[in-house]
């Protein structure tokens, strides 16, 4: 069996980890040089114990911090600490004791920080609970948090900061308020919450009820003031860094270019500068990134804010492959790193770039070029041994799980000059000398992933003890192909299926994670295939158990579930476990699941066992004659998908008919894999007939997915929206034949109609608000894209995009009784070739709480459409059938019809859920 076991590409996680923990800890840099400011402000000038001299050495201390001379600082500090103390000035004591524990944290004398700020705590709380003491204990609470976090305890600093909120309510501070509601936000971001860290940031800084992905840069401009404070500009900043996570680049852009104007601090303006350039390169605007990476680094004195503008540099040089570039940079970047105390910046800094170079390694095709293995080695051991020392948990954690990708990685090189290899030496080998003995290079295999095994244990561990799902499921698929590449293919499902179990705990963050080009193509869906590949037979002879069959199909639900969710960039469909039996008997499910080196065909059948057939055929010719397939149903002078179908036909049904004979099946419900959303199913050709002639035909995107309930139970009023005339949009052309298809609708079923100018948003929302449709349909152009933001239907007046259709449908439903049951979408298109837009067709219904969509793959001609859409109509309204027997009977006219018999005009009315 050859396995398909993609490294994942080694710099995402390690990039997000340094660019959101150092963006974050400039932040809160900023935000200290703001508290200490504020804390000074309260501080009473006419106090018996606090004396004006002590005072004045407090504010030189403050002086010495803001500066960077942090010993200084706190020798000042100290000092003064012991004249409050002998004052028995308490107060004045914690105070001084939290800015003691900040100080420490800077040098990275983590031991010294948690000492002084638990020891603030205590004296403050210890007093009574006064307008004197609370100001103190909020600030306190505050600082607090600030360790927390920089420690990389994201959890424990939000339960502070919310401490420290409910402490300045009491005091009716709102300054203190924000602040530590802004605090609060980058715990929920450090945690992967980007959703509620928006919402929170929304809330404070836009002062109404918008919610988050409700944020453009119209309402973002209105509230974006030309006076703004340091504290509101950091604000903002975040509110940028998250929208930027949440994919909303433009409202990102935005709040960055107003901030940009209004700022004095040249650290600030580096880390705009920084995000404006993470911007761009998510558009890939290469050279403004860098121009703006390099922009930060003139202008920024802090080396933190340096450094991570540099590595980012260094990662556009790697994919540029500019390599005398890179390695001048690397030297730079070296030095730097020799300057760092060592912290959290500094380890997260070095893992990331041992990532960086990984990645060089991958992309360099001359050994010149390549960074020696044991710089990365060296980078990473000596990135766990500080983390150690600080106790930075996340840090030991990634550190290790890259330890022991890069020992995995090492394995599949197999390569070394040396006679005697050991798991050390191979460190010292070259990528161009290759053993000549095969058991030598098993032998050093065995060795190489036994030391992976064993690292990525270690991690794994220490990541599950800390409740980290989103390094676990990593460290969990990293330890699955390191067991396989063992030999261990038993254990290495079991770490597979916690891989994936794990990844049901982050539904929510994947969801709404877009920095970082971070990709579902890369980090989610490869554990499912690879997955897949280990749980279904490798050939047609090979036995596999029903429990296993069982759970290879668990996990293309899932998987399903998981592309859509990930392409809505939300969680909008929960999957649970469906009977096809209890739905209809005489429908069989047919799961073709795509894998690198062969098409496995699941079929269910009600109340039967579990049938899988296997095509060995490489995924990169299956998606060539599936696109080739579709490709010559659509240029009508061909006649070559009769051949193209009879192969499909040949993959997905053959195999199962003498099944599908004996069980009376009527109904093929396909839940299609990859490139067979775009295929016509319908038009699959057995020599003789269509499949259509055979079978009524639909697709699911996933049996657990359904709300089976038939629509002849709900009734057939309909509402329909349609455009005939040329309207204010360009470049669409009317169609003419909307009249004649809303005519037929007319004479068939009760009908509210909007047509031309009356099809407007504003219309179509009134009438929702105050009536319910089984049947919504809209005869208009449209497309799903391969980007949701980028699917829409067509009104008279505007394009209404997925989510203002999905909020307008849900409006038909408001308690949630009667939700629409068939949405039509007649003259709407489905981005050729693009699987993730055909992603777009199979969820939509779900997601807005209709029961199934019937839409085309392409854009036919709108006289067949209307032709097509009054036969399903009488056949829904005259003889009652459900909606897969309408659409099949009307299919079935058209095949009849000397006009329209050719598959182009009938095969690519596709309908996706429920078919009853």
């Amino acid at each position: 069996m050859i396995l398909n076991l993609t490294q994942p590409r080694s710099t995402n996680i390690s990039k997000m980890l340094f660019i959101i923990g150092s963006v974050v800890r400039f932040l809160l840099l900023l935000f200290l040089s703001l508290s200490l400011t504020f804390s000074w402000s309260i501080l009473p000038g006419n106090r018996v114990l606090g004396t004006a001299p002590v005072l004045i050495q407090e504010q030189q201390g403050r002086e010495w911090y803001q500066q960077g001379d942090i010993d200084q600082a706190i020798a000042t500090w100290l000092n003064i600490l012991q004249d409050y103390r002998q004052q028995g000035d308490i107060l004045s004591q914690g105070r001084v004791l939290s800015y003691l524990a900040l100080a420490y944290s800077q040098l990275g004398q983590w031991e010294q920080a948690d000492h002084s700020i638990h020891s603030s705590l205590a004296l403050l709380n210890s007093q009574s609970q006064d307008n004197k003491t609370l100001p103190i204990l909020a600030e306190a609470l505050n600082i607090q948090g600030t360790l927390l976090l920089a420690k990389g305890d994201p959890l424990a600093a939000l339960y502070s900061w919310e401490k420290s909120t409910e402490t300045y309510k009491k005091i009716k501070d709102n300054t203190g308020i924000l602040r530590t509601n802004i605090n609060q936000a980058r715990s929920l971001q450090s945690l992967g919450l980007y959703t509620k860290a928006c919402q929170k940031l929304a809330n404070n800084l836009l002062g109404n009820m918008l919610k988050c992905y409700e944020l453009n840069l119209d309402n973002i401009s209105s509230s974006l003031s030309q006076d703004l404070t340091s504290l509101e500009q950091a604000g903002w900043l975040t509110l940028a860094q998250i929208l930027r996570q949440q994919g909303n680049l433009e409202s990102s852009q935005g709040i960055l270019n107003k901030i940009l104007s209004q700022v004095s601090s040249s650290e600030v303006k580096a880390s705009i500068f920084f995000n404006l350039g993470q911007n761009l390169e998510l558009q890939n605007d290469i050279q403004g990134a860098k121009e703006n990476y390099q922009q930060a680094i003139i202008i920024a004195n802090n080396l933190e804010i340096k450094i991570k503008n540099k590595l980012a540099q260094l990662n556009l040089l790697i994919n540029q492959q500019a390599w005398i570039e890179i390695q001048k940079l690397l030297i730079d970047i070296e030095n730097d790193l020799l300057q760092f105390p060592i912290n959290q910046t500094k380890v997260d800094s070095q893992i990331y770039l041992a990532n960086l170079l990984l990645k060089w390694s991958n992309i360099a095709d001359s050994s010149d070029l390549l960074p020696p293995w044991k710089k990365i080695k060296n980078l990473l051991e000596k990135a766990q041994k500080e983390a150690e020392s600080l106790n930075y948990d996340k840090g030991i954690i990634y550190a290790l799980g890259d330890r022991g990708k890069l020992y995995e990685k090492l394995a599949l090189t197999k390569t070394c000059q040396l006679d005697h290899i050991t798991v050390s030496d191979v460190f010292d080998c070259s990528k161009t000398y290759k053993f000549t003995d095969i058991n030598k290079i098993n032998l050093n295999n065995q060795q190489l992933n036994e030391k992976a095994k064993q690292i990525t244990e270690q991690a794994l561990i220490k990541s599950q003890s800390r409740q980290s799902s989103s390094i676990t499921y990593i460290l969990q698929w990293q330890l699955g192909r390191i067991l396989y590449g063992l030999g261990f293919e038993k254990e290495a499902i079991s770490a597979y299926l916690g891989a994936v179990t794990t990844l049901e705990t982050l539904r929510d963050d994947l969801a709404n994670n877009r920095e970082y080009k971070f990709s579902f193509q890369e980090k989610v869906e490869p554990i499912y295939r690879q997955l897949l590949s280990l749980l279904l037979p490798r050939n047609n002879q090979e036995i596999v158990s029903q429990e296993t069959l069982e759970e290879a199909r668990q996990q293309v639900e899932a998987l399903q579930a998981a592309q859509l969710n990930d392409f809505f960039n939300d969680i909008c469909v929960e999957s649970e476990p469906v009977d096809v039996a209890e739905i209809d008997d005489t429908a069989a499910i047919v799961y073709p699941i795509i894998l690198s080196d062969r098409l496995a065909v699941l079929v269910s059948l009600p109340d039967q066992s579990l049938r899988v057939h296997i095509t060995e055929i490489s995924q990169e010719e299956l998606e060539k004659q599936v696109k080739q397939f579709r490709y010559n149903i659509v240029i009508r002078s061909q006649r070559a998908f009769f051949d193209d179908g009879k192969i499909l036909y040949q993959w997905l049904v053959q195999p199962f008919v003498n099944q599908l004979q004996k069980n009376k099946i009527k109904t093929l419900v396909f839940v299609p894999d990859g490139i067979f959303r775009n295929a016509p199913m319908g038009a699959l050709y057995d020599g003789k007939k269509y499949l259509i002639e055979n079978y009524r035909v639909a697709l699911s995107p996933g049996l657990s997915l359904l709300s089976p309930k038939p629509l002849q139970n709900q009734g057939l009023n309909t509402l329909f929206g349609g455009l005939t005339e040329t309207f204010q949009q360009e470049g669409l052309v009317p169609l003419f034949y909307v009249k004649q298809e809303l005519r037929a609708i007319q004479q068939q079923v009760p009908t509210t109609a909007l047509l031309n100018e009356e099809f407007t948003l504003d219309n179509l929302q009134n009438i929702l608000e105050n009536q319910s449709f089984p049947i919504v349909h809209f005869a208009t152009h449209g497309q799903f894209s391969s980007q949701f933001e980028q699917t829409y239907i067509v009104a008279w007046d505007s394009y209404i995009n997925v989510l203002e259709l999905e909020q307008l449908l849900k409006e038909n439903d408001p308690r949630g009784n009667k939700p629409i049951e068939l949405l039509i979408l007649s003259a709407c298109e489905t981005a050729s070739g693009d699987s993730r837009a055909a992603l777009g067709l199979a969820g939509f219904a779900v997601r807005a709480g209709g029961r199934s969509t019937l839409a085309t793959l392409w854009s036919v001609n709108d006289q067949a459409t209307a032709v097509i859409m009054a036969q399903v109509y009488e056949q829904l309204s005259t003889n009652k059938l459900s909606k897969a027997e309408a659409l099949r009977q009307a299919q079935l006219a058209m095949l009849k019809n000397r006009w329209y018999k050719h598959p182009f005009y009938w095969s690519a009315y596709t309908l996706v859920g429920n078919w009853l």
